[in-house]
């Protein structure tokens, strides 16, 4: 490496497999707009990432998963994935987020579907980092990005509960998200759980924990055992993101939730799907069968809450009942009633 290429970011790129090595290669010394640096397996200049993500198109799936990057301004660090290395570089700011952002849930409320009463309102996460406001999926894809899912987890399900708590209307469901990824054993689930709800004096009663995307836990023992101790202490579980998928059904069987909720993808539109209103229908049974309450998420028309209806779903939530408020709104019970539709 020339003493010129040291001088600018950049990264090097690795492989074990020599084809995707020679591949890489051929593609990266092609002719390139800008001042981009190419050495051998170096990319380095002013928009070399934007010039990474180009190559990186131009590879298979298989050929992605074995191309990994050391960014040049720290090549004592490990290697990593080269579309993780990108994510990070495009989330540079999650850092500074972990040390000095602030947590700020949002509470979207869930209606039972034959009352028009709120049930209860699911936290979604909200971040600040200096006047610049950061949405739930930016925050977990940085998470993911920067292999801090257990410290990101830990500091929104505490935000919610020390916020969502106080401010939980009588009678109603505090809804709060587990990553069961952040998860390093029973007792560290336990840990950033139960001191804040017992230092707020909380009855366990109205606190649902819902596990998020639970088929990405690849230990089910783990995940069983604390579901199970949760439940000791008398909290409800859900299931998020049902979607009627070998894995899916699977944890429906294991963890049998008090609450399973339909995946937004089976909601969008099912009015006009034969085939999602008969897999949405088969789920409800199944859940019914196992004791568990149905929330369809994602309801963004009367059109969608009338078919969810019609096939047994309880409850509701979605744009259509009220978007995500930093206090819990009054609900409207109109929205369900048959004049309004």
């Amino acid at each position: 490496m020339t003493p010129a290429t040291a001088a600018m970011d950049g990264v090097r790129l690795l492989s074990h497999r020599p084809s995707v090595l020679y591949k890489v290669e051929h593609l990266a010394t092609e002719p390139a707009a800008g001042d981009i640096a190419v050495e051998g397996l170096l990319l380095a200049g002013p928009g070399w990432d934007d010039r990474l993500r180009t190559l990186m198109r131009a590879l298979s799936v298989s050929e992605r998963a074995c191309l990994f990057a050391i960014r040049l301004a720290d090549e004592q660090s490990l290697p990593v994935p080269a579309e993780t290395l990108l994510d990070r570089t495009r989330t540079d700011w999650f850092p500074e987020f972990l040390s000095h952002g602030r947590m700020r849930p949002h509470f979207q409320p869930i209606i039972d579907l034959h009352s028009g009463l709120a049930y209860g309102r699911e936290a979604l996460m909200r971040g600040m980092l200096g006047t610049v406001e950061l949405r739930g999926g930016e925050l977990l894809a940085a998470a993911e990005a920067h292999d801090a899912l257990f410290s990101f987890d830990y500091r929104a399900r505490t935000a919610a509960l020390e916020v969502g708590l106080p401010l939980l209307p009588p009678g109603e469901i505090l809804f709060v998200n587990v990553d069961p990824r952040a998860s390093l054993d029973v007792d560290s689930s336990m840990r950033t759980t139960w001191p804040v709800v017992g230092r707020l004096g909380a009855d366990p009663s109205r606190l649902c924990l819902e596990l998020v995307k639970p088929e990405r836990c690849l230990d089910r023992d783990l995940l069983h055992a604390i579901t199970a101790e949760h439940r000791k202490r008398g909290a409800l579980v859900a299931l998020d993101d049902l979607s009627g998928g070998p894995d899916s059904l699977a944890c429906l069987e294991l963890i049998k939730p008090d609450i399973a909720k339909i995946d937004t993808a089976l909601t969008a539109g099912i009015q006009h799907s034969v085939g999602r209103r008969s897999l949405v229908k088969a789920l409800v049974e199944c859940a019914h069968e196992l004791g568990a309450k149905v929330v369809a998420e994602g309801v963004e028309r009367v059109d969608e809450f009338r078919a969810m209806a019609e096939l047994g779903v309880d409850l509701g939530q979605g744009f259509y009942f009220g978007q995500p408020t930093e206090k819990p709104m009054a609900v409207d019970t109109r929205l369900v009633r048959p004049s309004a539709y």
